[in-house]
Formats: C-alpha cells, sequence, structure tokens
C-alpha cells in the first residue's frame, strides 16, 4: 500500500524580485523627491521658464528681503526691486553695477522683488514705506535701504535718488 504523501509547496520569490521591488522603491522615492525639488525651485525662482538675462555679479549678492537685517557687514545697502520690471530693472542694474565697478565703500546686496518669497514684503504705496525692524519692513518697487548694525538707518525710493544716493559722493 502507497501512502499518498501531500507536498506542502512554499513559494519564496526569488532574489531577482526582491531587487526589481527594492529598486521600484527607490525610483518612486527619487521620484517623489525630485518632484518636490522642483517645485520648491519654480517657486523659489532658482528654475523658470523663459528667457531671464542677469548680470553674473547679482546673483552672488542677491539675497531675500527677509534676510535685510541679518548681513555679517556692518554696513552695508540692500537695493529693492523687481527683476522682471523690464522698464526699470536694467536701470537698477546699471545703478548696481556703476557703483560695484567704482569699489563703492559699502557692500551692496540687492532682493528680487518679483520671488515669491519677497512679496509679502511690498506695498504699492510710498506712504507705507517701513524700514524700522524685518517685522514691519515694507517696500516699493525701487527702493534702496542704508543698513547700519543691523538697523535701517536710511530709506531711499526711485531711481533718480538711489543714482543720487550711490553714485554722487
Amino acid at each position: 500500500m502507497s501512502k499518498n504523501k501531500v507536498n506542502n509547496v512554499k513559494s519564496y520569490s526569488s532574489d531577482s524580485d526582491e531587487m526589481k521591488r527594492m529598486l521600484k522603491m527607490l525610483g518612486i522615492v527619487a521620484l517623489i523627491l525630485g518632484v518636490f525639488y522642483l517645485w520648491f525651485a519654480i517657486l523659489n525662482g532658482e528654475i523658470s521658464f523663459g528667457s531671464k538675462e542677469k548680470e553674473a555679479e547679482i546673483q552672488n549678492v542677491e539675497i531675500l528681503a527677509g534676510e535685510t537685517f541679518n548681513r555679517a557687514d556692518s554696513t552695508y545697502y540692500v537695493m529693492m526691486y523687481d527683476f522682471d520690471d523690464k522698464v526699470n530693472a536694467p536701470k537698477y542694474s546699471n545703478i548696481y553695477s556703476i557703483y560695484y565697478a567704482n569699489n563703492g565703500s559699502d557692500k551692496i546686496y540687492v532682493v528680487d522683488l518679483s520671488k515669491k518669497f519677497n512679496t509679502n514684503y511690498l506695498t504699492d504705496d510710498n506712504s507705507k514705506v517701513n524700514i524700522s525692524s524685518i517685522e514691519n519692513l515694507k517696500v516699493v518697487n525701487g527702493t534702496l535701504i542704508k543698513v547700519e548694525d543691523g538697523k535701517g538707518t536710511l530709506k531711499v525710493i526711485g531711481e533718480e535718488q538711489i543714482k543720487k544716493t550711490l553714485l554722487t559722493k
């Protein structure tokens, strides 16, 4: 008499199947991280679509408006304007370039008011411009602030006034 043995067959995935699943998971995680990076870079203005021509030296001194009063220098200027303003942006950029080329005595930083992180500090009304502190900071397109020891000591509004302040000493 023969007894029928019941064989329990356990199914194990092969090493290659596990490797495929692990690579798929890593790929999904990398894709999600990449999407978040692109989203943040687009919001920050690091990546833009279309042509934006900016001078290389402006990139080296560009800061966010929230960093206006916390630079390491004891005395410096912060020029705030909309880099996307096709009429006025070249004028402010030119003022910066001339000041920089003439070895201006104080460091000068620039803030792009068209970036989303800087729009909270923007106002349309010159009478509401406030440079007393970062909590109260409000500027208009084309504002120059002189900062001494972490405090705003001078505000200049408009191309002609900024030009007089920076280029005639």
